[in-house]
């Protein structure tokens, strides 16, 4: 018999025992109950990638072995979960997306640049130390001796940086904040050395201000690395005011006091921010930051990780911020080299923090249509127009920045093609190579400056050309290698994920 035959009450002889009822759902179709049951727990049943996962969602809901071989007719768990899964179609759902790991706001990359440009400011309070008669790079000793300062400064914190952050990302905050605190110490050294060489020790005014500048390179890093702009900011504005009421013109001992207490509580502020960086709160997810983008910068070249949540927790190989090092100091020769040409460098400095954002925005974008499409061909359209865009938008505001200070600062270059031309040709390449360190490719960017770099000395030295013409030609074939080297790397999927 397919089931129980239910008898009324008149049909039941009398003093005949009444027998028992069995439960309601025995008289019910086991066809309909098991589609009842898959209409039921469809949305579970479709995502399961085997009838196992349906099994162990069945024996979740507290379905009994009584109601499996009686209300739904099959043998076991895995018979009914096995026809479950035959009957719901299959429809994976799509993960939730992903935050954006690139996205930025644009009031704190511009806050940003400020603080690569205001250090500006303490050259105009020490220019007093750097008359002299001219050497043989066309400058005086001091002058010399604290761009060398600065260049040895600008290469071991970039590296420095990139290290430090590399150990944010692995969840080692105190390693972090030992390795700001113990290499920035050290990197004061040769930077000291450097300009002593150069500067001698007849003037001491000229040493012991490249001393200041390479403690002050030190102290900005480790706050920028832990995103204390808004602390550095601070600390730099006072020379603002200084500057503009004329502190240049008073006797020695006023810009010197306000410059050294300037160096004095950027160091106490960078010492503050990486005890506290290191300490329990950091552990916790605090200040360090440990997850997403670290940029760090000093005086206008910036340094743009690609976020890596899943770094490994182990030790750090030192060789991996090496490229980090030669590409700033190859940089560092480029800025300088137009600085000293008479270029407008100021400009290029203070558009860093306008580099940064489109940086951001543009890994930002490409992320997006590598999510939106996942096919390398429209990736590959879509990252084009992107780069032009991004670099056009650049180069716009390097333009507009210059014209302002050619406007603005006293002794400006004047704001004609010639200027524009090596100062566009000098920050494009900068900003691919950024974007290059950004995609995995530091060596890539390092390479390709240090060559630039080294052509512009090589023809300086044989007087061909004069030095901005040199800087620019050296920096527009630096920057179209770079624009061939991004536009491969970024069209491709792998560089985004």
């Amino acid at each position: 018999m397919s089931g129980a035959v239910r008898l009324g009450a008149s049909e039941v002889p009398d003093g005949a025992v009444r027998p028992r009822t069995s439960p309601r759902w025995t008289v019910l179709d086991p066809d309909a109950e098991v589609a009842e049951l898959a209409e039921r727990l469809a949305d579970s049943c479709a995502g399961a990638a085997h009838a196992e996962e349906i099994a162990a969602l069945l024996e979740s809901e507290g379905l009994t072995d009584e109601q499996i071989t009686g209300r739904y007719r099959h043998r076991d768990l895995f018979s009914l979960a096995e026809a479950l899964f035959a009957r719901v179609p299959r429809a994976y759902p799509e993960p939730e997306p992903a935050p954006d790991p690139w996205s930025t706001g644009l009031l704190r990359c511009v806050l940003r640049g400020l603080t690569f440009a205001l250090p500006g400011v303490a050259y105009l309070l020490g220019a007093r130390w750097a008359d002299g008669p001219a050497g043989p790079f066309g400058v005086t000793a001091a002058v010399a001796g604290w761009a060398a300062a600065a260049l040895v400064s600008w290469g071991w914190n970039q590296a420095l940086a990139h290290r430090a952050g590399l150990l944010l990302l692995a969840r080692r905050p105190h390693a972090a904040a030992r390795c700001l605190l113990v290499g920035g110490a050290l990197g004061v050294l040769p930077a000291t050395a450097a300009a002593l060489a150069l500067t001698g020790t007849a003037r001491p005014a000229a040493p012991l201000f490249a001393l200041g500048q390479a403690l002050y390179t030190a102290a900005a890093t480790a706050l920028l690395v832990l995103g204390r702009e808004r602390l550095l900011l601070q600390v730099l504005a006072p020379l603002v005011p200084a500057a503009a009421l004329g502190a240049a013109d008073l006797p020695s001992a006023v810009p010197a006091a306000l410059l050294s207490a300037t160096v004095a509580a950027a160091a106490a502020a960078a010492v503050r921010a990486a005890l506290d960086a290191g300490g329990p709160a950091a552990t916790a997810g605090g200040p360090a930051r440990a997850g997403g983008a670290v940029p760090s910068g000093r005086r206008g070249i910036l340094r743009l990780r690609r976020p890596d949540p899943a770094a490994d927790a182990g030790a750090v190989p030192l060789l991996r911020s090496l490229p980090l090092g030669v590409g700033g100091l190859a940089a560092g020769v480029l800025v300088v080299g137009a600085a000293l040409a008479g270029e407008l460098v100021g400009a290029l400095t203070v558009s860093m923090g306008v580099a940064e954002w489109l940086l951001f925005r543009f890994r930002s974008r490409c992320l997006g249509a590598l999510r939106a499409t996942g096919v390398a061909e429209r990736l590959l359209a879509r990252s084009w127009r992107v780069l032009a865009r991004c670099l056009c938008a650049y180069a716009a505001a390097l333009a507009l920045l210059a014209g302002v200070e050619s406007a603005v600062l006293p002794g400006a270059a004047a704001w004609d093609a010639p200027h524009v031309a090596v100062l566009l040709a000098l920050g494009c390449a900068l900003w691919l190579a950024l974007l290059l360190q950004s995609c995995g490719r530091p060596w890539t960017s390092a390479a390709v400056l240090s060559g630039a770099a080294v052509t512009a000395l090589a023809l300086a030295a044989a007087h061909i050309g004069t030095p901005g013409t040199v800087l620019g030609l050296a920096s527009a074939g630096a920057a179209a290698v770079l624009l061939a080297a991004a536009t491969t790397v970024t069209a491709r999927v792998t560089t985004h994920r």
